[in-house]
C-alpha cells in the first residue's frame, strides 16, 4: 500500500507485545539471541502434527483516529504523520482499545486455520502475484471500508522435522514477528507505510526483516517441538495482507499449514515456560484494557 509514501524501517519503541515478551524472558534468566545466532531450541520438544490453527484479535479504527505517531513529527522519518493506522505504534495502540471505544469501527476475535488474510482490494489487485488470501475476520461479510485496521496473531508453531528454517512475512503495510524458543527469541519488523513485500530473518544486524526468496546462511537451526510466536500486522489504505510462511529445510516457501499451528500447547507446559507465557498473555490483556490515547 501507499507506494508514494517512503518506507520506514525504524523498529517501533512502543510495540508493547515485544516489550512484554523480552522483559519476561530476561526475568526468567533467558537471553534474547543476537541476529548472528541461528540455533533455537523448542519450548516443548516432541512431535506434534494435529494443529488447530492460531488465535487472532482484530480492530478497525475510524480514519480520523489520532494514534501516537501523529504526536511524533519524526514518526515516519520526516514524512508528515498521518491519521489512521500508519505505524506499529498506532497498530498496538488500536489493538488495546475496547470494542465500545468511539474510535473503533469494529473488532473481532477469531481462530485462523493459517495466517493468510487480506482485504478485498488485495485479492482484486494482487492475488495473481502473491496468491489469494482469506478475508480479514473484520470483513468476513465483505461490507464497508476495509482500511485502517490491525491484527494481533499468536500461538504455537510445531516443527516436526528438525533442521534449517527461515520464516517469511508478507505484509502491507507493516508488521512485527517474534519467534520464542526455550533459549531465546528472534524478531523482525517493518514499520511505516510500506509496499507489499515478503520479509525473512536475514543478515541485517539491526533486526529488521530482510527481503529474500531462497535459502541462505541466515536460516534458524530448529529442533522438533513447539515454538511460541507473536505477530502484529496492519494496513492504512488500499490493499492489506498478512501472511506467515516458512522455507523448511531448504524447500520452497509455503504458508505454514494448519497441522503445524496451535492455539494452545497440546501438552502441559513446564513450570518455567507456563509462567513466562501466562505472564505475557496477562500483560497483553492488561494493555488492551488500560491503554488509551
Amino acid at each position: 500500500m501507499a507506494e508514494t509514501i517512503r518506507m520506514s524501517m525504524r523498529t517501533v519503541r512502543g510495540w508493547a507485545a515485544t516489550v512484554v515478551i523480552l522483559s519476561l524472558l530476561a526475568a526468567a534468566g533467558a537471553t534474547a539471541q543476537a541476529a548472528t545466532v541461528t540455533a533455537l531450541a523448542p519450548l516443548i520438544p516432541g512431535t506434534f502434527t494435529a494443529g488447530n490453527g492460531v488465535n487472532s484479535h482484530w480492530v478497525q479504527v475510524q480514519p480520523t483516529f489520532q494514534g501516537p505517531s501523529t504526536l511524533t513529527p519524526t514518526a515516519l522519518d520526516g514524512v508528515a504523520a498521518l491519521p489512521g493506522i500508519a505505524t506499529l505504534w498506532d497498530a498496538t495502540t488500536a489493538l488495546g482499545l475496547s470494542a465500545s471505544d468511539p474510535r473503533v469501527v469494529r473488532s473481532a476475535d477469531a481462530v485462523l486455520p493459517t495466517v493468510n488474510v487480506g482485504n478485498a482490494e488485495f485479492n482484486t489487485r494482487w492475488a495473481a502475484t502473491w496468491g489469494a488470501a482469506d478475508p480479514v475476520p473484520l470483513f468476513a461479510s465483505g461490507a464497508g471500508s476495509q482500511t485502517d485496521y490491525a491484527g494481533h496473531v499468536f500461538g504455537y508453531i510445531a516443527v516436526t522435522d528438525p533442521g534449517l528454517y527461515n520464516f517469511g512475512v508478507l505484509s502491507d503495510d507493516g508488521f512485527q514477528f517474534t519467534l520464542v524458543g526455550a533459549d531465546g527469541s528472534r524478531a523482525m519488523a517493518l514499520d511505516g507505510l510500506s509496499p507489499r513485500d515478503r520479509f525473512a530473518f536475514g543478515p541485517d544486524q539491526s533486526g529488521h526483516g530482510f527481503r529474500f526468496t531462497a535459502a541462505c546462511d541466515c536460516n534458524l537451526d530448529l529442533g522438533a517441538g513447539l515454538y511460541y510466536f507473536d505477530l502484529v500486522g496492519y494496513n492504512h489504505l488500499e490493499a492489506g495482507v498478512l501472511n506467515l510462511g516458512w522455507w523448511p529445510n531448504g524447500g520452497p516457501f509455503e504458508t505454514i499449514p494448519q497441522s503445524h499451528l496451535y492455539t494452545a500447547a497440546p501438552v502441559p507446559l513446564p513450570a518455567a515456560v507456563w509462567l513466562f507465557l501466562s505472564g505475557a498473555t496477562l500483560g497483553l490483556g492488561l494493555l488492551r484494557r488500560r491503554r488509551r490515547v
